[in-house]
């Protein structure tokens, strides 16, 4: 019983698990506008196939730039990634 409360306060006091925390929120936080932009990108795409009928190619790179980025900050938020996503 006194090791688990051991362990425990040395979990509060390490400052990587608090320099993660912060990360987590930062990364949190642009995955919520990384979000936001792809919804505008999917609207966008969806009036240019009405008008065009073909999508806008420079954004389909883009989108799926976004999407590889918002995946490599979910692995990160989820713990299964200890490697920073871009720019750290």
């Amino acid at each position: 019983m006194n090791e688990e409360k051991i362990i425990n306060n040395k979990a509060w006091q390490n400052t990587n698990v608090w320099k993660r925390g912060l990360a987590m929120l930062l990364f949190g936080f642009i995955a919520g506008f990384v979000r936001f932009i792809i919804t505008m990108i999917s609207l966008f795409q969806f009036i240019s196939l009405l008008f065009t009928e073909k999508p806008n190619f420079p954004l389909v790179k883009f989108g799926q730039s976004l999407n590889n980025y918002l995946y490599q900050i979910n692995q990160f938020l989820t713990i299964n990634s200890e490697i920073y996503p871009f720019p750290f």
